[in-house]
């Protein structure tokens, strides 16, 4: 097995000289405060590529930050983790959070927010961002929560096939990969995790984008590649660092059932 490697963010140009706000204070479960603002994805009653596919780009950001001083924008791929009536939880690459401050997010449809760095995780290489949700407008929103399904987390297995989604330099879910599951968790003291390897491709800025299953649920986070291999976080491990930074895990138990 190769070594996998943290996918850098991929070099832009240079941006505007906006200073960040500083951590988000967040007590309670976003999920469970519900609100009519925020849309959750559902997962598809049958396997089906294309669906499953329009599913996962509802829950894909481009994220952008400039590093302190130099002007210097660096971008890369979020996943719409949680949310209520009041803002969105986005998570992604530790990495690209700790190349600058006040990230620029651009979802899916174009809209493009400042959010908030709200923590990096201590260990795995993953962090988490704020967006006030009254930044979107209601009729503008294409975006979605990400859909989360245990049951069909636990039969993942190497026949399973899986859809790699990330961001290129101008687009947004635009990237796709599709692959099968090599291994389910093996720890790498690189990413200070136990973490999914996927036999497909991954290019610079895809980190921090969604693995998905064929029934549009988000099974992983993309951690980096090397060659033929891409290193992923775990559904389950995104909720561990999402406990770490709010206190928190989203429940994967009760997920929502969608069209198909």
């Amino acid at each position: 097995m190769p070594v996998l490697l943290g996918a850098a963010a991929v070099l832009l140009a240079a941006g505007c000289g906006e200073n960040g706000t500083g951590p988000a204070q967040i007590k309670k479960g976003l999920e469970d405060e519900g609100g009519e603002r925020i849309v959750f994805a559902g997962s598809l009653e049958g396997e089906n590529e294309e669906k499953a596919r329009e599913i996962a780009e509802q829950s894909i950001v481009r994220l952008e930050v400039e590093v302190s001083g130099t002007g210097t924008v660096y971008f890369g791929s979020g996943i719409l983790w949680d949310g209520n009536e009041e803002q969105l939880v986005i998570v992604t690459s530790g990495h690209l959070l700790k190349e600058g401050a006040l990230p620029r997010v651009i979802f899916p449809g174009g809209k493009e927010l400042s959010g908030e760095t709200a923590g990096i995780c201590a260990q795995k290489d993953m962090g988490f961002v704020t967006v006030p949700i009254s930044l979107l407008e209601k009729e503008e929103q294409k975006a979605a929560v990400a859909s989360l399904h245990q049951r069909i987390f636990d039969t993942l297995d190497q026949s399973s096939r899986l859809l790699v989604l990330g961001c290129s330099e101008n687009g947004i879910g635009d990237q796709l990969r599709t692959g099968t599951l090599k291994e389910k968790a093996w720890y790498r003291e690189e990413f200070g995790a136990d973490i999914m390897v996927l036999e497909c491709e991954s290019r610079p800025g895809m980190s921090g984008g969604g693995v998905f299953d064929c029934y549009g649920n988000l099974v992983g986070m993309v951690g980096g590649g090397s060659g033929s291999n891409t290193a992923a976080f775990s559904m389950e491990t995104v909720n561990e660092g999402y406990e770490e930074i709010f206190g928190v895990k989203r429940n994967t138990e009760e997920y929502r059932p969608g069209a198909g």
